[in-house]
């Protein structure tokens, strides 16, 4: 133990999150912190990948030693405890970014990644064990991701969650006082967790880095207080503003209903990052010039109107007229409806970004109606589908990148032998067959792994295009286009 304790201390000198001077104070508070007796034999680290790299072997110790209780989350509670050892208070990394962001926005915003990402708040070790390929489609590149990076509860965390008392403190995973808050088995760690605090317009907010990132630097800015998502004319007002506080990154929001929501709609918060997604390369079926602002249709499986304006209050002028219109707009030979009844069917998906100088904000529409047909959602992943994703599509795949459930790594493993060994399907992966004997006359043992890949991003494509409001069809491109120059004409 004493060795992968020197092995992390290095680890960490190494990428600067402490110093060398503060080398003796950390080993006495770690050596503190698991009951270890100190001495003064000198180890000779040996460099790591990951700080799980020491710390795995130290947890495995301590379980051997009976201070945890061999359950995954009893070993994450800790593990964070051990790193918060190495953290900077939260008003020095405060002070150290807003003194560089003076200077140098995207090497602020940079380095605080690098930081977290060293610290062990963003789980680096487990993020590199997603599964993650690009395939061409026809709008362009698409992004897969099977998601394995954030373990399962293993039954015996389970119990201790279930038997544990609740709180309601933090209200929420995205709420302030999760800045250091030490964790239980029904709410994990946030020991090592920081903020930066900052103001839009008159309103205080908070940015940080989420712990299981999609893209690179994966952003999450969040209100102060604890309220619902809502897009309203002062979302996009404040998506843009972001765009100018952070140099370089883009920043987007999930919808505000459900079905078409995200997964946290109870508190208001954007996601953002320095990340170039596939709707941002996408070609345009329809192009208007109004006094130099381009009004764009984009060749996209989801309803996306892009605006382009070096002046932000005209990008936010027409944004706010197509919110507008767009939750009052029905159209019958689309079966498109605004309501029933009283009950709000429309919103909007909104993404923002800076580029030469002008303002670009895509406002992909959303619409949660249901039917008899499609009770989980007109315009959601259709039930033949749901054997590769049945949850919501929210703002990250609605760009283009696919976040599909870890449960695909072993069910596609079936499906490989179940193509190139005619092996039975387990009962996990029969949801799969009509999937796989829709190519398996394709199959070869030397082109299966890229015929699975290839086949799974068509199937993410037809994903995204049953949410697409307008089809893409000569009809709806059509009626598209007369909707968008009602309002901007």
């Amino acid at each position: 133990m004493r060795q992968d304790i020197e092995n992390l201390i290095n680890y960490e000198i190494k990428n600067n999150v402490i110093t060398k001077r503060d080398y003796i104070y950390v080993k006495n508070q770690i050596y503190g912190l698991l009951n270890l007796e100190l001495d003064y034999k000198e180890y000779k680290p040996v460099d790591i990948l990951y700080p799980s790299d020491a710390l795995n072997n130290i947890l495995d110790k301590l379980e051997e030693s009976n201070m945890l209780d061999g359950s995954q989350t009893a070993r994450d509670l800790f593990d964070s405890k051990i790193m918060n050892i190495f953290a900077k208070l939260p008003s020095t990394i405060q002070n150290d970014f807003d003194l560089l962001k003076s200077t140098n926005n995207k090497l602020a915003t940079r380095n605080l990644y690098e930081y977290v990402t060293h610290l062990n708040y963003i789980r680096k070790d487990r993020i590199d064990k997603n599964i993650s390929f690009k395939r061409a489609s026809k709008y362009g590149f698409l992004e897969i991701t099977i998601n394995l990076s954030k373990p399962e509860k293993d039954p015996k965390s389970i119990a201790m969650a279930l038997n544990s008392k609740q709180s309601e403190y933090p209200k929420c995973l995205l709420c302030k006082e999760n800045e250091g808050f030490s964790g239980n088995f029904s709410r994990d760690s946030r020991n090592q967790h920081r903020l930066i605090q900052f103001n839009l317009k008159d309103e205080k907010w908070f940015f940080q880095y989420s712990p299981y990132i999609y893209y690179n630097e994966h952003a999450i800015v969040f209100s102060d207080s604890h309220h619902p998502m809502k897009i309203e004319n002062k979302t996009f007002e404040r998506l843009l503003d972001l765009t100018d506080e952070f140099d370089g990154y883009f920043f987007g929001s999930n919808a505000d209903l459900p079905i078409v929501g995200g997964s946290i709609l109870t508190h208001e918060h954007y996601q953002g990052g320095s990340y170039v997604f596939p709707i941002e390369l996408a070609s345009s079926l329809y192009e208007k010039n109004i006094n130099n602002t381009i009004f764009k249709i984009l060749n996209w499986p989801l309803s996306t109107i892009r605006i382009e304006s070096k002046k932000k209050e005209e990008v936010l002028l027409f944004a706010n007229k197509i919110l507008e219109t767009w939750k009052n707009y029905s159209n019958e030979a689309l079966n498109i409806k605004a309501y029933t009844n009283e009950v709000p069917h429309h919103t909007i998906t909104p993404i923002a970004r800076k580029k030469d100088n002008k303002y670009v904000l895509d406002l992909i529409l959303r619409d949660n109606q249901t039917s008899s047909k499609h009770p989980g959602g007109i315009y959601h992943p259709h039930e033949d589908k749901w054997h590769i994703k049945k949850e919501n599509i929210g703002l990250i795949e609605a760009i283009g990148l696919a976040i599909l459930p870890g449960r695909l790594k072993d069910e596609l493993e079936d499906v490989k032998d179940y193509l190139i060994l005619d092996k039975k399907l387990s009962e996990n992966s029969i949801k799969h067959q009509k999937w796989a004997d829709s190519f398996k006359a394709l199959a070869t043992k030397e082109n299966i792994d890229e015929l699975i890949e290839s086949e799974l991003s068509k199937k993410f494509e037809e994903i995204l295009e049953d949410c697409g409001v307008f089809k893409l069809n000569d009809l709806g491109i059509n009626q598209f286009i007369k909707y968008l120059e009602g309002v901007i004409l």
